[in-house]
């Protein structure tokens, strides 16, 4: 069954900025409760981490992960790449790791990609290659509504994509071709931010959105993401 919900988390809810999840994993912030923690892995039916990021929270934004790798920003330390390899390694899951050594660490807000293409930032283009190598997809080079933040401007799973309400009918098509999802749409999240990459966590099994989020808004993401 798949499931939509809006959530806060300890108030906050942008949550994109906090958490990332693909189909199999989702990393969450270490001040969730075990009960935050439940509901979000019944609702998007994976195994969930509790992890900083070189000791931040903001997970959403530092880190990037598909079904073949995991993205980190060189600010990571020691103890929580071990962690999230022995997480992996404890769920039987075959993952790349790899840090990526560029001095924007915000990974998360410049990367957005599924299991089938990537999308990342000119920020990032030298480090095109490694991208490429550790999340095993087509990537190109671009932005979304003309703004280089595309992990923070669009949310993406392998059934759909949700963007910024600016972006154009044709970058609409490059989009879907690039993700090979068969829905895409335009939105907001949290009344009105267009940043909806910042407030939504998906996969095509759920998604869990900022608690702001109004019930005409709701209606978009789901339709976007093809969640009905």
């Amino acid at each position: 069954m798949i499931m939509i919900i809006r959530k806060y988390f300890s108030g906050i809810p942008t949550l994109g900025v906090l958490a990332l999840t693909t189909e199999e994993i989702t990393l969450l912030p270490i001040f969730l409760d075990k009960d935050d923690v439940n509901e979000i892995s019944e609702i998007l039916n994976t195994k969930c981490l509790q992890i900083n990021i070189g000791g931040s929270c903001l997970v959403g934004s530092l880190a990037v992960a598909n079904k073949y790798g995991i993205l980190l920003p060189k600010i990571v330390d020691k103890d929580e790449l071990a962690e999230i390899k022995k997480f992996l390694n404890d769920n039987n899951l075959d993952l790349t790791v790899e840090i990526i050594k560029s001095k924007n660490t915000a990974l998360g807000n410049l990367i957005l990609t599924n299991d089938k293409g990537a999308l990342i930032s000119t920020e990032l283009k030298e480090f095109k290659k490694d991208i490429e190598d550790v999340l095993n997809v087509e990537v190109e080079v671009g932005t979304i509504a003309e703004l280089p933040t595309v992990g923070s401007n669009a949310v993406v799973t392998n059934k759909g994509c949700l963007t910024h309400p600016l972006v154009d009918d044709d970058e609409l098509e490059f989009l879907k071709g690039l993700f090979k999802v068969e829905y895409i749409g335009k939105g907001t999240a949290n009344k009105g931010t267009t940043s909806v990459g910042a407030c939504i966590i998906a996969n095509s099994k759920g998604a869990i959105v900022g608690g702001d989020t109004t019930g005409p808004e709701l209606l978009m993401i789901e339709d976007a993401l093809g969640l009905i």
